[in-house]
């Protein structure tokens, strides 16, 4: 029995002498042995907050995810996230949520009965110019070149566009017979390499 406690008290003295002289952390250099169960908490944390405690984004000042992407970006390590969220923006009112009006209420209701949601900004120049206008839909299909798509894709967007009473604009392609198919066009010159 005595073999094991040497054993034991000799890996534990290369455990002090790593921690003490490695440069990574020094949360190891401050507190050896011990801190290595700081790095065992945050390892098993997401599951022990997500089972017992709180979610990913409920801790102040800063949440969870937020304080992740600062170590990962401070050591140079990828700091890459994905699209989404585990929030539920559906049921909370601490979201802005814009959802185009041919979503509408569960129900799909009357065209008229629909509820659009304007967008605030007047295009064209200040208010009052002859062609100042004011578009439909605070949401729009946003710029894609005719070149970099189908002809299937661009009649597709702009049918859309049609039906949703929103503004497709059509990359700097130029206007191509698919984009004529009654959606409201925005006509994107750019550099004009590709034509206008």
């Amino acid at each position: 029995m005595t073999e094991f406690w040497i054993v034991l008290i000799g890996l534990l003295l290369v455990v002090v002498l790593y921690d003490l002289f490695q440069t990574q952390h020094s949360i190891l250099r401050n507190f050896p042995i011990i801190g290595h169960f700081r790095y065992l908490l945050e390892l098993v944390g997401p599951e022990l907050r997500q089972y017992i405690v709180t979610s990913n984004d409920e801790e102040m000042p800063f949440s969870r995810d937020q304080r992740s992407w600062v170590y990962a970006s401070a050591k140079k390590q990828n700091n890459y996230s994905g699209f989404g969220t585990d929030n539920d923006l559906e049921r909370s009112n601490n979201y802005l949520i814009i959802k185009h009006h041919t979503l509408g209420p569960p129900q799909m209701p009357r065209h008229d009965e629909m509820y659009p949601l304007p967008c605030a900004k007047v295009l064209g120049g200040p208010r009052g110019r002859r062609d100042a206008f004011r578009p439909q839909s605070v949401v729009n299909i946003s710029g894609m070149s005719f070149g970099s798509l189908s002809s299937a894709a661009v009649q597709a967007m702009n049918r859309g566009a049609a039906i949703a009473g929103c503004l497709h604009n059509t990359g700097e392609g130029g206007v191509s017979p698919h984009h004529l198919h009654g959606g409201d066009l925005i006509w994107q010159l750019g550099t004009g390499y590709f034509g206008a």
